[in-house]
C-alpha cells in the first residue's frame, strides 16, 4: 500500500485487525474494543501507544536501527522517518539507518550492519517479506527485537505495526464503486512478494465481490506491479487498455505512484478524469489529482503517527524485549497462520470532498493541493 506531529483532525492508532490474501485466508483475531473500533468511523479519535519515561531508553543506553527498503519513496524520508527519529529522541534513545535500495539481498546485509553497530531495536521496512525471514531471526536470537515495519514479516517474535491494510482496501473500493457500480474494472496491485498487496485486494473484494459475481463488474485486467513501480503500473495500464480497446470503467489502483501510471496511461487516450482511479498514501500528487478529478480517492495514511507508534514502541523494547509488553497491542493471526503481536492504525479516505481534512491536518500546502485547480467545484480550492 500503505508510509511517510500527530494533526489534531486525525488521532493516532485504531488497534484494528483484519487478515488476507485472496480468497481462503485465515481470519484475525481481534478483542472485542478492536471489533468495535472496525465498525466506527475511521476519522474516530483512539488513543495511540504511551512511551515509557525517557530515563527508561536513555539509561540502557538504546539504539534503534531502520533498515528501510528503498528511501527514494517520498514518504519515507518526508514523513515517517522525522517521525520515528522524534520518538525515540523524546524516549531518550538514538538513530541509525541504512538503505536497501530495492534489493533484499542487500537489505539482509543492512540489518547485520545495525547489529554490528551496536543496535539494541531493529526496525524493518520489508523489501521481502519472506526474504527477510532468516535476518529477523537472526537478530531476535541474539536478543534483539524486530519490528516489522508497515509490512508484514511472518515471524510471530516480531512486532508488526502498520495501518489497517484491508480496510485501505475496502475504502478505495467503496469510493470508486461508488461512482461506477457496473462495468469493466482494471487492477493494479502492488509488489507480489508484499504481503500488503493482497491485503489490500481482499479489502477491495469486500466491496465488488457480489457484484463481480452478479457479473455486474467484469475485471479486464489484474496484475502485480514489481516494487509498486509507477512506470511499471503505467505500462501495465497502456497493456489493459490496448487489450480492451479502451473500455475501461473504473480502476482500483493500491497506491498513489501506481495511480500516478494509470492516469499518465488514461491522459494518453484522452480518459482521464472520465475513469475513477483509487490510490493510498497521501503523496502530494496524488491529493493534487483528487483535486483535479483525475484520481477519485486517496487513502490516507498519516505516515507521522505510524513512526510515532514504532519509535515508541522501539524505546519500549529497549527496556523489556517481550513485544507482548509493549502497550496499545493485539492478537493478529498472519495470512501464513502465524500468531503475532501487532498494531494496526486506521486509515481514511479523501475525496474531493474532504480534502480540508489534509489541509487542517498540515499535511499538504493550499498551494500544491490546488494547482491548476479552476471553477468553485472544489471547496478546498476556495
Amino acid at each position: 500500500m500503505i508510509n511517510r506531529k500527530a494533526g489534531a483532525l486525525v488521532a493516532a492508532a485504531a488497534v484494528l485487525f483484519a487478515a488476507c490474501s485472496g480468497g481462503a485466508t485465515p481470519t484475525p483475531s481481534a478483542p472485542a474494543a478492536a471489533s468495535a473500533a472496525a465498525s466506527a468511523p475511521v476519522s474516530a479519535p483512539v488513543s495511540a501507544p504511551v512511551s515509557p519515561p525517557a530515563s527508561a531508553a536513555a539509561a540502557g543506553g538504546c539504539k534503534v536501527g531502520v533498515s528501510w527498503n528503498n528511501y527514494q519513496e517520498e514518504r519515507w524520508a518526508k514523513w515517517d522517518e522525522p517521525a520515528i527519529k522524534a520518538a525515540l529522541t523524546a524516549g531518550g534513545a538514538t538513530y541509525i539507518s541504512n538503505d536497501a535500495k530495492s534489493s533484499s539481498e542487500t537489505q539482509a546485509t543492512n540489518v547485520e550492519n545495525l547489529i554490528t553497530q551496536g543496535a539494541k531495536v531493529v526496525i524493518i521496512l520489508a523489501q521481502d517479506g519472506t526474504a527477510i525471514k532468516p535476518s529477523v531471526a537472526s537478530a531476535i536470537s541474539q536478543g534483539i527485537p524486530v519490528i516489522a515495519y508497515d509490512r508484514l514479516i511472518e515471524d510471530s517474535k516480531a512486532l508488526y505495526i502498520t495501518f489497517d491494510n484491508v480496510l485501505v482496501g475496502k475504502l478505495q473500493a467503496q469510493a470508486v464503486f461508488a461512482k461506477v457500480p457496473k462495468g469493466n474494472y482494471v487492477v493494479i496491485k502492488g509488489n507480489k512478494a508484499d504481503a500488503n498487496a493482497d491485503f489490500l485486494r481482499s479489502g477491495m473484494d469486500q466491496i465488488i465481490k457480489p457484484a463481480v459475481t452478479s457479473g455486474d463488474i467484469k475485471i479486464v485486467g489484474e496484475t502485480y506491479t514489481d516494487n509498486w513501480d509507477p512506470k511499471n503500473a503505467q505500462t501495465e495500464m497502456e497493456q489493459f487498455l490496448t487489450a480492451n480497446s479502451n473500455k475501461v470503467d473504473a480502476v482500483l489502483s493500491e497506491n498513489d505512484g501506481m495511480a500516478g501510471g494509470v492516469v499518465a496511461a488514461l491522459k494518453a487516450q484522452g480518459l482521464a478524469g472520465k475513469v475513477p482511479v483509487s490510490g493510498q498514501d497521501g503523496d502530494a500528487a496524488a491529493l493534487n489529482r483528487v483535486a483535479l478529478g483525475t484520481q477519485t480517492v486517496d487513502v490516507w495514511k498519516d505516515a507521522r503517527l505510524l513512526g510515532t507508534a514504532a519509535g515508541k514502541a522501539a524505546v519500549q523494547l529497549c527496556a523489556s524485549a517481550d513485544i507482548t509488553k509493549v502497550a496499545g497491542t493485539a492478537p493478529f493471526k498472519s495470512p501464513g497462520g502465524n500468531a503475532l503481536t501487532s498494531i494496526l492504525l486506521t486509515p481514511q479516505p479523501i475525496t474531493q470532498a474532504t480534502l480540508n481534512v489534509v489541509l487542517d491536518a498540515k499535511w499538504i500546502a493550499k498551494a500544491d493541493l490546488c494547482q491548476g485547480v479552476t471553477g468553485t467545484s472544489v471547496a478546498a480550492c476556495q
